[in-house]
């Protein structure tokens, strides 16, 4: 692992463990095996750090949407299962996940990440509604502009009530609603099935 990375999983963990409040430089750099000066010659304040980790966050996030599905409610389905396992299993998703939601520093970057995230959902759901998956007295950008919150409020929720053990359900159940609610009916079970064969019965 080289050193940047592995100061941004040490710093990951610990902001995901006690936010940026309670995260210091000294114990992120004990924790990464590194001296306080090389942490500060990559990253020379703790807000350049947490801004790397969502920088980090976000490029993880995005390298699980796939561009190959032909089914655009497909891919989405299976974008969200990545994106569930990446919140469940990756420190530096999680942890960009939380400091994205914590301070005004993280605006910019915050707001950015979500723009281009329902920017893409919204690109997706137009080829849905145009391929007749959908429909058509919805528009893409409402369905993007609702479905990325949903996405979000499964996985908070889900993060105070279990520490994410029930995501996987959730994400499917969220699927499930939304399918009932905006499929077409020639391809609502079909659907179904995907989301089945994505997480199981839940």
């Amino acid at each position: 692992m080289e050193r940047r990375e592995q100061i941004l999983v040490a710093a990951a963990e610990e902001f995901d463990r006690v936010g940026f409040a309670g995260a210091t430089i000294a114990g992120i750099a004990r924790a990464a095996g590194v001296s306080q000066g090389t942490l500060h010659f990559h990253f020379p304040t703790k807000l350049a750090l947490a801004l790397g980790v969502i920088g980090e966050q976000n490029a993880r996030t995005f390298d699980v949407v796939s561009h190959t599905d032909s089914s655009p409610v497909a891919a989405l389905i299976g974008a969200s299962h990545g994106i569930a396992d990446l919140l469940r299993t990756d420190p530096i998703v999680r942890a960009g996940i939380r400091l994205s939601l914590e301070r005004g520093e993280f605006q910019t970057a915050t707001l950015s990440f979500y723009e281009q995230w329902i920017g893409g959902i919204v690109d997706v759901f137009r080829l849905a509604v145009a391929s007749g998956e959908l429909r058509t007295d919805l528009t893409a950008e409402q369905l993007g502009s609702t479905v990325v919150p949903y996405f979000t409020g499964v996985q908070l929720v889900s993060d105070v009530r279990t520490r994410r053990t029930d995501l996987m359900p959730a994400v499917a159940t969220m699927w499930r609603v939304v399918i009932a609610a905006t499929a077409d009916p020639k391809h609502r079970d079909r659907l179904l099935a995907v989301v089945e064969d994505a997480f199981g019965e839940g």
